[in-house]
């Protein structure tokens, strides 16, 4: 009888054995797929956000001002990396495939992309040209520009580089992250424009009733394909020539304060305030920055991937970072690509 209880309890100690193994193979199987499903649905991106990287190191846009003389030696050593010409021919009339606008007072000539705080620096040409109305009521900066400005490139051919290079006038421009850029861009031009033409073309594809990021990923496939092509949204390097033209400044929309400063302390101008950005002015309750990860967390692999493509030369000519970079959305001189 002892004996039968001795064998009985081992059997039932086997069969707890058995049992438990058989739960943990299910448990860490269960553990595994829930893993799994928890990387699908996470974002695909991931980058530090802006406020808590400058809370955390205690830095200000400021200490990511990348000055021009340095900007410029980089981008014409990537130039010839990438086998563009470094210099104009001097006897031809071309410009910057841009707005090109001549500011004698100061002896200034302004180079204008699209969503790098054009729209200030424009409002900034008309006050230095004696336009006293306040910021906030001058309208349509970007219309009749050929009466409002002296443009030198779109209207008239009476400039050449020669006369830059020869009356050493100061050469101003602005590039951006092409990320933000390209938010800008959709927020400008999609979200705010609601009969514009791109909604247009959106709708095409898409019901009225789609959401901002189901919009925002076939606009994004409408760039990259260049079905939608015009200028504010193409790759900044080339049309901006800045492998060539002879900028004194070329400025980070990131670091516009600093900038702005520098450019009014090289050419004198005194006295004269800058206008503020959407968000500066309280136009926009959140800024493009605020937005980025709304807007790529929800994208694949393949669309983050269209992106970095389209604007590749912008990354690797201007240095300027993608979202993995912890120094995203500023210029990294050092990182490789």
């Amino acid at each position: 009888m002892p004996r039968l209880c001795s064998t009985s309890l081992i059997r039932i100690a086997i069969l707890i054995i058995l049992i438990s193994c058989i739960l943990l193979y299910h448990y860490s199987d269960s553990t595994s797929l829930n893993e799994s499903l928890r990387s699908i649905q996470d974002p695909v991106v991931r980058f530090l956000d802006y406020n808590e990287y400058v809370k955390q190191e205690k830095l200000s846009s400021s200490d990511f001002v990348v000055d021009t003389r340095v900007l410029l030696a980089y981008i014409h050593r990537q130039c010839e990396l990438h086998e563009q010409p470094l210099s104009y021919d001097k006897t031809r009339k071309a410009m910057p495939d841009a707005i090109t606008i001549h500011i004698p007072e100061y002896n200034i000539v302004y180079v204008s992309n699209p969503k790098t705080g054009s729209t200030s620096f424009k409002k900034f040409v008309l006050r230095l040209q004696g336009d006293m109305t306040p910021y906030e009521e001058m309208e349509h900066v970007h219309r009749g520009q050929k009466d409002k400005y002296q443009v030198i490139n779109k209207y008239s051919k009476n400039m050449t580089i020669n006369d830059i290079v020869d009356k050493e006038m100061y050469v101003v421009g602005f590039v951006r992250n092409p990320i933000t850029r390209l938010i800008s861009g959709f927020r400008n031009k999609v979200l705010r424009t609601e009969g514009g033409e791109y909604n247009k073309k959106i709708y095409q594809i898409l019901p009225e009733t789609a959401t901002d990021i189901e919009r925002f990923k076939v606009f994004l496939e409408l760039v990259t394909s260049g079905v939608i092509s015009d200028h504010h949204f193409t790759p900044q390097w080339k049309k901006m020539r800045v492998c060539s033209f002879p900028y004194s400044l070329l400025g980070q929309t990131e670091t516009t304060r600093d900038s702005i400063e520098t450019m009014m302390r090289e050419t004198g101008i005194v006295g004269v305030e800058f206008p503020g950005s959407r968000s500066e002015r309280g136009e926009d309750s959140r800024s493009t920055l605020d937005e980025v990860g709304d807007f790529m967390n929800p994208l694949s692999s393949d669309e983050i991937d269209s992106i970095y493509e389209f604007y590749k030369m912008d990354f690797e000519i201007l240095g300027y970072t993608k979202l993995d970079n912890p120094m995203f959305p500023y210029i990294d001189l050092n990182q490789s690509f």
